[in-house]
């Protein structure tokens, strides 16, 4: 009996030790990916880094549900707040986005709309930077011909939408002329502290085990993307977990407004949260009404925001969105990655992968699925239909896993990088990598469904309206 009590006394600091190694490979790992080579000098050694980085994040998260509570959460905070300062050891290391986000943000303080002119044109020839213009020399040290931008697609218009080019003025206007890539990550770094500070919260107020935060403070993907690579997703993210933790409250019209409001914005930094719309407040005897005032508040939002813009340039508030369709192949049918597995014709591609997305939409709605479990399901259903090739977009969908406890979902991100890498090193087996690394993160999240219907997580509550009620999984 003595030696038992013993041993369980001594498993928690057993634990503890595992979570402080397993975190500790993360950090030197975040801190090596960021200051080591970018995606097309290290190439495939990079992917392996990752691997295994995101092998010490699984690790670190089945030892912070192993440690009490307080001590997991405060560990788990510590730890995701360490990888994002390694994550600030050198610039950006798998994406050139964020040299557009300063381009935008150049081009606003100088008081012209983003969406009228390309970064080439010779109009705004006044307001090049030579960190984003340089010379021949410059051009040379980052092995680009003479004349050269780092800027993707600088003869396009910007893509983004008003309130990510918000971002980009504010972020500009703090950082000063002549800053460079520094800025865009901290500003990253900003976003992710505060998911960070927000998903205890958000988690206590569904009743739910608060140690489910190491599934994102942990993971490499936010890190990595929002951080090193100063993605703006990481507003968004900000925003969608803002509105799980309002949606947790009693029904009514603020809570609806506010939900609206939210999502409407989330969607105006990244277009694809606006279907989270029908998950987060559908739910109840009476689910027309709070989804009819959520959405007609976030297409308010959406239209307030635009109407600016349209007044100046009309259509071109559209930007690179058609051709970004098209160069991604999502017009041919060529993008829809578990539809060609299907052996779907690529010009039904599309249509397929759309039934399908409505399909769940529907099983959602009827089913009366909780708020962060539908959430998860319906932005696993988009990225799984739409197989992106950028695994950013999936930064979102950890963060609803995360409150939703559905942690197979996070799948869907680890899924997104064989593919990135095959596609940025014109691998000729790029789009056979997809589809494998896809249709396993389907299988991932069926595997994870069927398992968790016939034995529920040991912390699957949530509150719904002030009542607790059992969720089933997604």
């Amino acid at each position: 009996m003595i030696g038992a009590a013993r041993r369980d006394a001594g498993a928690p600091f057993t634990w503890l030790a595992i979570f402080v190694v397993a975190s500790t490979a993360g950090f030197v790992l975040s801190a090596a990916v960021a200051s080591g080579r970018p995606i097309l000098a290290s190439r495939w050694s990079l992917l392996w880094q990752l691997a295994v980085w995101a092998v010490a994040w699984m690790v670190a998260v089945v030892a912070a549900f192993h440690l009490p509570r307080r001590t997991a959460v405060v560990a788990t905070l510590v730890a995701g707040t360490a990888l994002r300062l390694a994550a600030l050891a050198g610039p950006p290391t798998t994406s050139d986005d964020l040299y557009r986000y300063s381009w935008d943000g150049r081009v606003q303080v100088a008081g012209i709309d983003p969406y009228r002119d390309a970064p080439a044109s010779a109009t705004l020839a006044g307001l090049r930077e030579p960190w984003l213009w340089p010379d021949a020399a410059g051009c040379a040290a980052i092995h680009r011909p003479a004349g050269c931008t780092r800027i993707n697609r600088p003869g396009q218009r910007t893509i983004y939408p008003p309130v990510a080019e918000a971002w980009f003025a504010a972020v500009y206007r703090i950082a000063g002329v002549g800053s460079r890539y520094k800025a865009w990550q901290v500003a990253g770094l900003l976003t992710e502290l505060g998911v960070l500070a927000l998903l205890p919260v958000t988690l206590r107020r569904w009743g739910r085990d608060p140690r489910w935060v190491a599934l994102y403070a942990l993971c490499p993907v936010p890190v990595l993307e929002v951080v090193n690579n100063g993605h703006v997703d990481g507003l968004a993210v900000l925003l969608i977990v803002a509105a799980l933790a309002v949606v947790a409250g009693r029904d009514g019209v603020t809570r609806d407004i506010a939900v609206g409001v939210l999502i409407g914005a989330a969607a105006l930094v990244k277009l694809y949260p606006a279907v989270l719309v029908l998950a987060l407040v559908g739910v109840g005897t009476r689910r027309w009404v709070p989804v009819v005032r959520a959405g007609a508040t976030a297409a308010a939002v959406v239209a307030l925001a635009y109407a600016e813009h349209v007044a100046r340039v009309g259509l071109h508030v559209l930007g690179y969105l058609p051709g970004y369709l098209s160069e991604e192949h999502y017009t041919t049918g060529g993008r829809f990655l578990l539809a060609s597995l299907a052996r779907v014709p690529a010009g039904s591609a599309a249509a397929v992968s759309a039934a399908f997305v409505g399909a769940v939409c529907a099983w959602v709605w009827w089913r009366r699925r909780p708020p962060a479990a539908g959430a998860a399901l319906l932005l696993g259903a988009v990225l799984l239909a739409a197989s992106p090739v950028q695994p950013w977009y999936a930064v979102s969908l950890v963060a609803v896993a995360t409150v939703a406890g559905r942690p197979w979902w996070a799948g869907v991100a680890l899924a997104g990088y064989p593919y990135f890498f095959a596609v940025i090193l014109a691998d000729r087996h790029a789009a056979g990598i997809g589809e494998i690394a896809y249709a396993a993160a389907l299988a991932a999240a069926v595997v994870g469904a069927g398992i968790a219907a016939r034995r529920p997580l040991p912390s699957d509550q949530c509150v719904t309206s002030g009542a607790t009620s059992s969720t089933r999984l997604s």
